[in-house]
């Protein structure tokens, strides 16, 4: 019969053997240890009252534990003559079998956390270790400020300045706190250590340290707790690479300080965004400040981390360390804030001389980085997309704002005709430009046939994309620009005499021709190659295959592509961009008594701001793989019609042409 307070806490029907035992069936009997580390044989539901027949072992009567060996996974019990009493019919005597019995380390662990006393007695110096559930075989090293517990090779380092509480009782060493482990990125709350404890592999002072402890108190078990790195400024305190634990309580998040447990911050999980900057580190923001967080994956997935939204906040940005901030924008400056009290950096509007953006690829497309020249500086950032339209405008209006007072209605129109020609030259003839640095590695002599191979499948792709760009843009941008015009007087409820935009029609579908064929004409080149045209993963085993006659034509006219499609850029080119940039501004000349009539000052206006989105488009990267920006293309461009005309004059001087 179990004595008070005692219950069973393990039970087994076989994996066991009890020998010496005379007319005692083990048939329909359970082997049971109970909490007072006492061993009942009998009937599993026959305990609670009186039984005919069971043997039972008390262990703070006798005193005997039992011999017990850890063998990798699971552990032996052998014990003999264990002093058992028999009770039968009413009476009782003494019996002395032999224990037989193998358990697995989670059984065995499952018996001591539930046992006031534990009967085992653990051989050879080894530990059982329980953490949170993990079970790990080992010993206990000493030292100074930690519990250090070896496994396999493995040092669990658990310090004793994160220790809330312990216990030293019958074998069994119970510890609990919150102890980051960084080789399983895991936080322990609860570890017993099982076996002999040796009370030298303790630290003496351990009490003193334990009872001076700051400590977090407990923890619902369904809270997960994990660890976190923390730089920035919270709530007006400097953090680099600060230790953190970060809660998840219901719908709250809760930081604290991992050394002194102090806690930061307390709010609602739906006011957290964040953006990922990769190697596990993430930009924060709580609502209030921003700062850097690392948190390896598996903790963020534990905690809910890596569904947090995105961070929607605009004026948040961060440096090229990716260390955040905030910008604001007021009428003289711009101010890089560490937070919404402290500036670090204060940007004078008027004396800044460009803004400029370098899209550079990140997994979000959120930010980009921003260029900012003042004074004889230079800043680097990364701004939400949403803020870099806004600062360029604000930035071009301080400009518009000096011009509207001492520039004329010609010079305006003049200017707004150049941003005109500037988006033509850039959709007509950007991407094609952009090919010669592209492409630039064609010059190397040393260059190999894997790397040819490669040239004429990018650029065959170019090609064909351009052939279709140049069809869209040809049948779309003289629609463009007439739409514009007409919406514009349609406002003001006047007409306007468009007439001439067929001029330009008619340029750009000549235009159009003239491009095709220059492109077809590379086409022609690299369809002599055509065998060679193939996905990536297939082009290596190609060019193995190939025979010497195939390599020198492939050699061939992989240069002569280039040498085309350098004609192209450098010879025809400029002839283009000139021809076409004399045509736009013939065009809009030609529309010009149409503005003549409006009020000089509000055209003026109207005109700037037309003038300001072409710069503001100017800004960006040509596209999202490269750094190169729109307005560098565009003032190549320029320059390259400039180029094309002097080589032309200097080409007419040497043969005696008329000067």
């Amino acid at each position: 019969m179990l004595k008070d307070s005692e219950r069973v806490v393990f039970k087994i029907k076989s994996g066991y053997s009890l020998n010496g035992l005379v007319d005692f069936s083990l048939e329909d009997k359970y082997l049971q240890f109970t909490n007072l580390g006492n061993i009942y044989v009998s009937k599993v539901d026959s305990l609670q009252g009186e039984n005919e027949d069971y043997i039972f072992y008390d262990l703070s009567a006798e005193g005997q534990k039992l011999y017990t060996e850890i063998d990798g996974d699971s552990v032996s019990v052998i014990a003999d003559s264990i002093p058992f009493v028999r009770v039968k019919d009413g009476e009782s005597h003494r019996v002395y079998p032999s224990l037989i019995m193998v358990l697995d380390l989670f059984e065995l662990v499952k018996i001591g956390q539930n046992s006031k006393k534990f009967i085992f007695d653990i051989q050879g110096g080894s530990l059982i270790m329980n953490a949170d559930g993990d079970i790990h075989t080992g010993i206990l090293e000493y030292e100074d400020s930690r519990i250090v517990f070896v496994s396999s090779g493995k040092r669990f380092e658990f310090s004793l300045y994160d220790l809330e509480s312990y216990t030293n009782t019958d074998n069994i060493l119970n510890i609990k706190g919150y102890f980051y482990i960084d080789f399983q990125s895991r936080v322990y709350r609860d570890i017993s250590f099982i076996g002999k404890i040796n009370r030298a592999s303790i630290p003496k002072n351990i009490d003193e340290i334990v009872k001076n402890n700051s400590k977090i108190g407990r923890l619902p078990d369904q809270d997960p707790i994990v660890f976190c790195k923390l730089s920035g400024r919270l709530r007006s305190n400097e953090y680099l690479n600060k230790n953190m634990f970060l809660i998840r309580h219901e719908d709250l998040y809760v930081l604290y300080e991992k050394k002194d447990k102090k806690e930061l911050v307390c709010k609602e999980k739906s006011l957290f965004t964040s953006y990922y900057i990769g190697d596990d580190n993430y930009i924060v923001y709580d609502g209030q400040d921003v700062f850097t967080l690392y948190i390896d994956p598996e903790s963020a997935k534990r905690v809910g981390f890596d569904s947090l939204k995105a961070i929607e906040n605009k004026s948040i940005g961060f440096t090229k360390e990716f260390r955040p901030f905030f910008i604001e924008i007021d009428d003289d400056y711009i101010s890089i804030m560490k937070s919404e009290d402290k500036c670090i950096l204060d940007i004078e509007k008027s004396t800044i001389s460009n803004i400029s953006v370098n899209e550079d690829l990140f997994e979000s497309e959120d930010f980009v980085g921003v260029e900012i020249k003042f004074k004889d500086k230079l800043v680097i950032m990364n701004l939400k997309r949403e803020i870099i339209t806004e600062l360029s405008a604000n930035i071009f209006s301080e400009y518009q704002k000096s011009l509207l007072e001492t520039t004329d209605l010609d010079e305006v129109y003049d200017n707004w005709i150049k941003s005109v020609s500037d988006m033509v030259i850039f959709n007509f003839f950007g991407h094609i430009y952009h090919m010669n640095s592209k492409y630039s590695y064609m010059l190397n002599e040393n260059i190999d046939l894997a790397d040819k191979v490669d040239f004429i499948n990018f650029l065959y792709s170019d090609l064909q994309d351009q052939l279709s760009n140049i069809d869209l843009i040809t049948v779309h941008m003289s629609d463009i620009l007439e739409r514009s015009e007409e919406r514009y007087f349609s406002s003001l409820g006047l007409d306007c005499d468009l007439t001439d935009i067929t001029r330009l029609q008619r340029h750009f579908f000549d235009l159009r021709n003239d491009i095709k064929m220059d492109i077809n004409g590379i086409i022609s080149l690299i369809d002599k190659m055509s065998y060679m045209i193939l996905p990536e993963d297939m082009r290596k085993s190609s060019i193995r295959m190939l025979k010497e006659a195939q390599i020198y034509q492939i050699d061939l006219h992989a240069d002569m592509a280039y040498q085309k499609l350098e004609h192209i850029i450098y010879n025809l080119l400029p002839h283009y961009v000139g021809k076409t940039v004399k045509t736009v501004f013939e065009t809009y000349y030609s529309f010009y008594p149409n503005y003549r009539q409006l009020d000089e000052e509000s055209l003026k206006m109207e005109l700037m701001e037309r003038i300001k989105s072409t710069h503001i488009f100017r800004q960006f990267n040509i596209n999202r793989e490269s750094k190169v920006l729109r307005k560098d293309i565009i003032d190549d461009l320029y320059s390259l019609m400039k180029f094309g005309s002097m080589k032309i004059d200097s080409e007419y001087y040497f043969t005696g042409g008329y000067r």
